[in-house]
Parts: structure tokens; C-alpha cells; sequence
């Protein structure tokens, strides 16, 4: 994966904990996450890679995905106030 693609997928999944963050219950669809994260962080990403990204930031513990609805962690909100480091992060 190129440099460029890294900050992307980074800056694409730190947009979606974002976008959890301040949505009412912190609770959102992945079509609703793709819609959200053209319209507010300039992100052009496909339903298919922001699920791929639900699982991942799932199974890092900074979310929690069931279907097709993803709920933000405790881990998650850390990550989003800088209060802890995503993994892959330096």
C-alpha cells in the first residue's frame, strides 16, 4: 500500500470515529457513514470500504459493528478526544 493510500485509510477511519462521535447515541449505518464522510471530510469511499473499515476499527475495539449499524466504544471516543493513539498511528 502507498504512502498516500495509508493517510487516506487513516484519515478515512479517524472520520468515521468522528462522524460516531457526534451522531445522536453515536450510532450510524455505513451508508449513512459514506454519505457523511463525503459530505463533511471530503472523503469519496465506496459502502463496501467503509464496512471494511467498521470491521477493522472493530476489531481494534473502537467500535462496535452489528449488521450494518456501527456504535462507538469508550476506546473510540479516547481516540477521538487525543486521549489515546489509534493503532497504526505513530
Amino acid at each position: 500500500m502507498s504512502l498516500a493510500a495509508r493517510n487516506a485509510e487513516l484519515t478515512r477511519r479517524r472520520g468515521i470515529l468522528a462522524l460516531l462521535f457526534f451522531s445522536p447515541g453515536q450510532v450510524l449505518t455505513a451508508r449513512k457513514l459514506r454519505d457523511e464522510l463525503e459530505a463533511v471530510h471530503g472523503q469519496v469511499a465506496t459502502v463496501d470500504k467503509v464496512r471494511a473499515d467498521l470491521l477493522w476499527l472493530a476489531d481494534v475495539g473502537l467500535l462496535q459493528a452489528t449488521a450494518d449499524t456501527a456504535t462507538l466504544t469508550e476506546r473510540g471516543r479516547e481516540v477521538v478526544q487525543d486521549r489515546a493513539v489509534m493503532p497504526g498511528e505513530a
